[in-house]
């Protein structure tokens, strides 16, 4: 059963169990931006790794706090998914989180002091890239900022 984990110590220990190291994918990470980070598997049999460059643990953590991440995790596998805090938060109150609810609203609802569904859509939708593979994966604002709008 998979875990999630935002502790620095327990994600480093067990990526390198498994051979894993910190990484960024590697059209996103230029000289001032981390961009979007992953762990590799440099070992793994089918671990598409070409597209990512390795970083220093130290860049890894930095932008896992800056962008609120948290690791879903499996102890004794390779499974793992880098994942928002919002939807962790979400999962730990037993609420479904998915793509189009991720804070874990039912349809309609709107929490107080947030944006609309709408809005936080069309951010998501404006922050999209396609990678090599054509897998869908979004900047962070801070690569945004940063790059300006891509």
């Amino acid at each position: 059963m998979a875990q999630a984990t935002i502790d620095h110590e327990k994600i480093r220990r067990w990526a390198e169990k498994h051979g894993g190291k910190p990484a960024a994918v590697e059209r996103t990470h230029q000289d001032d931006s981390i961009g979007i980070i992953r762990i590799m598997f440099p070992k793994a049999a089918r671990s598409e790794h070409e597209n990512l460059v390795e970083i220093s643990w130290d860049e890894f953590f930095e932008q896992f706090e800056e962008s609120g991440l948290a690791l879903l995790y499996e102890e004794d596998s390779l499974f793992s998914k880098i994942i928002g805090r919002d939807t962790l938060e979400a999962r730990e109150q037993g609420e479904h989180a998915s793509r189009h609810h991720p804070d874990g609203r039912r349809r309609g609802e709107r929490r107080e002091g947030h944006r609309s569904e709408a809005s936080e859509s069309a951010d998501l939708k404006s922050r999209e890239y396609k990678d090599a593979a054509g897998e869908v994966h979004h900047h962070t604002r801070t690569y945004q900022q940063e790059h300006g709008k891509r």
